[in-house]
């Protein structure tokens, strides 16, 4: 049984502090062990923060059930062409037809029971052809039909559990069954003999806590306050500042390397916040210093040079997951960084290293390359690239 309540947001925190620098040439060997899991080829399009970003996942049932259909309706054809023959004595009513004296009643008999075949086989296949389900950013899609084409739809807003279910046969060649339960009504949809069904839950939960994550008020609509109301926690983090050193009195790139380092871990984990210009104690100390720094001493410059030290640490393709929004408190700017979870795994590149790193409580943390190997294959099962 799997419940988007639980089942995803207890995998970061199995694991415990570890650390991890490796060289490239690491890195690409760890790429090898992982490629050849046969996960499918998602496209990604780059633009703000929005879900419709995420690369969608079609799914079609588990090519065993043609077997297990042909095999029933075979079955089932074989006993009604034995009865119909026993009791309407066809050999007799063939025999007065005009054309029986030149075919005889076995090739008939030959050329109809292929025929009948012919057509079972093709109305099994196109059957399963036909019919997908369609995890979409914000809805799951099942269409199928041959002739009369039916669709229907399950927003993910609406879904409360999912949980999936696996029979003898299912478990030995891995099919089985999806049930979503929807806040509706309490209306169930069941979806049969789907390849890997707890994988498809899991994939079901992550792009549920995706949709829930970014149809999130915006934070324009939030008030810094009800923000900061319970201090630091696994999806929330506070820096005084971005870059500048307030102790120092001048630039620090391991700042800016200990806010990225967080970014990467919401995207490895489950999303989350900074808050830059808040100190520890929740009192702002405001972007003004950080700004005082760049060529284009504003709000805008600010994320031109956020966005150049993301495309370096971290990579241009997991902006899209990343939002800035700015508020003030007590006069002080502050920008509020909103990171959506990724489907795929992020490093943080320095020099030439890369650190793999998870949210575990109110803390980052950085695994150990057989560490992130485990974590990676367990958390991104279903979305490696």
């Amino acid at each position: 049984m799997a419940s988007f309540k639980g089942n995803i947001l207890t995998e970061s925190s199995r694991h415990g502090a570890y650390s991890l620098m490796v060289k490239h040439r690491s890195v690409v060997a760890a790429k090898r062990v992982r490629s050849p899991l046969g996960t499918p080829k998602f496209t990604f399009c780059l633009f703000s923060f929005r879900l419709k970003a995420m690369p969608e996942r079609i799914i079609k049932k588990s090519p065993v059930v043609i077997v297990k259909n042909f095999l029933i309706l075979q079955a089932s054809a074989f006993i009604a062409y034995t009865i119909a023959a026993y009791l309407g004595y066809y050999s007799q009513i063939y025999r007065s037809l005009f054309f029986s004296k030149i075919i005889s009643f076995q090739v008939a008999q030959a050329v109809f029971v292929f025929g009948l075949e012919t057509l079972i086989i093709f109305y099994i296949f196109f059957r399963w052809y036909k019919e997908y389900w369609q995890i979409q950013p914000y809805q799951i899609v099942h269409g199928r039909g041959l002739l009369f084409r039916r669709r229907e739809t399950i927003p993910l807003n609406q879904i409360s559990s999912v949980s999936y279910s696996q029979g003898p046969l299912g478990k030995l060649v891995k099919y089985g069954t999806i049930e979503i339960k929807t806040s509706q009504s309490e209306k169930y949809f069941s979806f049969k003999d789907l390849p890997e069904p707890q994988s498809i839950a899991d994939l079901i939960i992550k792009f549920k806590q995706a949709s829930d994550f970014t149809n999130k008020p915006s934070r324009h609509d939030l008030d810094l306050n009800q923000l900061l109301k319970d201090g630091e926690t696994e999806n929330l983090e506070l820096k005084s500042t971005f870059r500048w050193d307030l102790r120092a009195q001048k630039i620090n790139r391991q700042l800016e390397k200990s806010v990225m380092k967080t970014i990467a871990a919401f995207l490895n984990s489950q999303g989350g916040q900074i808050i830059l210009g808040i100190d520890d104690n929740k009192k702002p100390t405001g972007m003004e210093a950080d700004y005082a720094t760049l060529g284009k001493p504003n709000s805008d410059g600010f994320e031109n040079h956020f966005s150049h030290i993301f495309h370096n640490m971290i990579g241009s393709e997991f902006r899209h997951l990343v939002k800035l929004n700015w508020l003030k408190l007590e006069g002080k700017d502050c920008c509020v960084v909103s990171v959506t979870p990724s489907l795929k795994p992020a490093f943080l590149r320095t020099d030439d290293s890369e650190e793999f790193c998870i949210r575990t409580g109110n803390g980052t943390t950085a695994l150990k390359f057989s560490e992130a190997s485990s974590y990676i294959s367990s958390h991104f099962k279903n979305s490696l690239v």
